[in-house]
C-alpha cells in the first residue's frame, strides 16, 4: 500500500512522515534551505508481517506542481482532511 501526501507548504506532511517510518523524506539541499519539500521523497515503514507500506512525500508549493503531479499521478484513493482550527 503506498500513501502520498499532498497539501499546502509547511503544514507538517514531511514531519509527519518522519514521525511514523523514522525516514526524513527531504534529501535535497535546497529543500533544506528553503524549508520545504521540492522533489519527491520516499519512504517505508515495515510492518511485523513482512510486508512494508510506503509512504511519496510531495511538494506542497505551486512552483513545484509538476513535482507534486508526477508523485500523486499513480494514487488510487483519496482521504482529504481539513484543518478546522486554522481560520
Amino acid at each position: 500500500m503506498i500513501f502520498a501526501t499532498a497539501g499546502h507548504v509547511d503544514h507538517g506532511k514531511t514531519s509527519l512522515i518522519q514521525s511514523v517510518t523514522g525516514v526524513i523524506t527531504a534529501h535535497l539541499p535546497d529543500d533544506f534551505f528553503r524549508g520545504m519539500t521540492i522533489d519527491l521523497g520516499y519512504a517505508y515503514w515495515p510492518q511485523q508481517d513482512g510486508s512494508s507500506i510506503g509512504f511519496i512525500d510531495v511538494p506542497g508549493h505551486e512552483k513545484f506542481l509538476g513535482n507534486m503531479l508526477a508523485g500523486v499521478g499513480g494514487i488510487n484513493h483519496a482521504l482529504l482532511v481539513v484543518a478546522c482550527d486554522d481560520g
